[in-house]
């Protein structure tokens, strides 16, 4: 579907493919509504955006996107405002600039329809923006499927995965832990590590721990603590998943605050994907794993993980189960479509 043709645009401020947000909100839900034959595209900024029958605005905070949302809204189309992220929450603490704000504002006010990542983000903004009358539903990230990754190829992916490899070999008998994602400030990532890398060290077995991220120097500043073995790997998509599935157990602590609690299921449902298993704090998107996964059960999980491994693959291997069923590209396509056929 050619962006001339296209009744829907998508628009994001970048279309950045290594961008795990990118890919997960708004490329790999495009590509599935395209197979499905929905004529949608991304958002062309040479078109009138009055030529649209409706766009959908994803990680779209510039003053471009306002004037679109608002040109689409004038001429009486549809604005569906996709949000993934707390702003507000963000900018309480001072790592969103109150321009960006105010821009997330008018989006607000330019909407005819909005999408929240989770229920509880739904939830947050509701009550932030209690004014908003735009129709609301709720529509998870798709994810990667295993069976569609391939393997690392290039020579600094290579030699990436080779770094790694020498180092969870130098402990054989240990259980190999990892830790990814992303930091903001005192509100989430390594600032909710450091005391989960003395509990790992305090452990009865020994424990090594690969932290994944894109901030090498917050790791250096912090790893001066930590009394185990600790590996780091810069993130990137080409390895991301050969990385996790070279560990047994994903470590996710997080710190229920307001910039937290909305955030997605991504994380866990990845590394369970992957193969892992997990063990993690609770917030309201993780909870539909803790069937499968341990949840507040730190010590008691990383023991099941070390000494039962085997048994715990049934249990893992239904909770895979269940995210491909939820969680597929084309599983989230159904739900963008049903908002799309209302249009």
């Amino acid at each position: 579907m050619t962006g001339a043709a296209a009744r829907f645009g998508w628009h994001a401020d970048s279309y950045d493919t290594s961008l795990a947000s990118i890919r997960y909100r708004l490329l790999m839900p495009l590509e599935a509504l395209q197979a499905q034959g929905v004529p949608i595209a991304r958002f062309d900024p040479a078109r009138d955006p009055a030529s649209y029958d409706a766009v959908i605005f994803s990680k779209s905070h510039s003053a471009g996107a306002v004037a679109a949302a608002q040109a689409l809204r004038a001429a009486g189309r549809g604005v569906i405002f996709d949000l993934c992220d707390n702003l507000i929450a963000a900018h309480a603490v001072r790592h969103v600039s109150d321009a960006r704000l105010a821009r997330f504002r008018a989006m607000l006010d330019a909407a005819t329809h909005l999408t929240f990542s989770t229920a509880m983000l739904a939830e947050q903004i509701g009550a932030a923006v209690p004014g908003a009358t735009a129709d609301r539903r709720v529509i998870p990230d798709a994810l990667d499927m295993p069976d569609t990754l391939p393997p690392p190829s290039s020579r600094d992916g290579l030699r990436q995965m080779a770094a790694l490899d020498r180092f969870l070999a130098r402990r054989p008998d240990a259980l190999h832990a990892i830790w990814f994602g992303k930091s903001l400030g005192s509100v989430s990532g390594y600032a909710h590590l450091h005391a989960v890398a003395d509990l790992l060290a305090a452990q009865p077995f020994p424990i090594t721990l690969t932290v994944v991220s894109n901030a090498p120097l917050r790791w250096l500043l912090g790893r001066w603590r930590w009394r185990l073995q600790v590996h780091y790997v810069g993130w990137r998509q080409e390895t991301a998943h050969a990385v996790l599935q070279r560990h047994r157990v994903a470590v996710l602590p997080v710190a229920s605050n307001d910039y937290t609690v909305g955030k997605t299921i991504n994380r866990p449902a990845t590394a369970l994907l992957a193969g892992l298993g997990v063990v993690a704090d609770s917030i309201p998107s993780y909870e539909e794993l803790r069937p499968f996964v341990a949840l507040d059960d730190w010590e008691g999980g990383l023991a099941r993980y070390h000494h039962q491994w085997e048994a715990e693959q049934p249990l893992l291997a239904a909770g895979r189960a269940h995210l491909a069923a939820r969680y597929s590209p084309l599983a989230v396509a159904r739900q963008w479509r049903a908002v799309l056929d209302r249009l």
